[in-house]
């Protein structure tokens, strides 16, 4: 059974999401700041957090950092809820980290759909792919498959691998990637790149499970890695 973690200041606001919840099945756990939210995710681990944005002492931006520094929290998807009187804007919430956001007030339909799509994604990608890197040959196997790619792509590729779930931003990338220096270079460049080595090894491109990527986060490969 998924474990869910609400965090918001509004008790009215948080026993109606729990009910939801518990009306979908889901463990629910509860937190009125980000600090006791800090705390509970910590031991109880939860597959989702939905997050009040607009929080005293530490708000559901800072919270959601907080999270993706931890290791076995740094995946978790989730979901903020946004009020349009918020400091902060859906970017801010985004580059913090979240998956995903949902304006106050909501429909209780759409926040219950968007909690079991991102479960599902999240279940879908705990098949770890497997990929060799071989440093001298400038091959790449994906699952025992050779998969060919061109000497940037491999580069770029290779770069990624060197610390697994580790984010990479696009200005580190031209910098160590293509060697630009500081403040150069384009950001299509490895957009561009990026979609081309995905077609290459991604069973759909368009929803890419190995080469992630995250608003103000950059690029991560997940995946099982040897590097020879």
């Amino acid at each position: 059974m998924y474990k869910i973690l609400i965090v918001d200041d509004d008790v009215n606001i948080l026993q109606m999401v729990e009910q939801l919840l518990d009306q979908e099945g889901y463990t629910v756990l509860k937190a009125r700041s980000g600090l006791e939210a800090l705390r509970i995710a910590q031991f109880d681990k939860p597959d989702l957090c939905i997050l009040d944005v607009g929080m005293p002492h530490m708000d559901g931006v800072m919270l959601c950092r907080t999270i993706r520094t931890i290791p076995g929290l740094s995946e978790v998807p989730v979901i903020f809820l946004t009020a349009h009187n918020t400091t902060y804007t859906v970017a801010d919430a985004l580059e913090a980290g979240g998956d995903d956001y949902v304006r106050k007030p909501f429909a209780m339909r759409e926040l219950a759909a968007r909690v079991r799509a991102h479960l599902r994604r999240a279940k879908q990608n705990d098949v770890v792919p497997a990929l060799h890197i071989m440093s001298k040959t400038f091959q790449v196997y994906l699952n025992n498959k050779e998969i060919p790619l061109t000497r940037i792509e491999f580069d770029l590729l290779h770069y990624l691998c060197k610390t697994p779930g580790r984010w990479y931003t696009t200005q580190e990338l031209l910098e160590k990637v293509w060697e630009y220096p500081a403040g150069v270079g384009d950001a299509a460049l490895v957009r561009n790149h990026v979609r081309n080595v995905r077609r290459k090894l991604e069973d759909n491109p368009d929803k890419p499970a190995i080469i992630q990527s995250r608003h103000g986060r950059g690029y991560a490969v997940r995946a099982a890695i040897t590097l020879t």
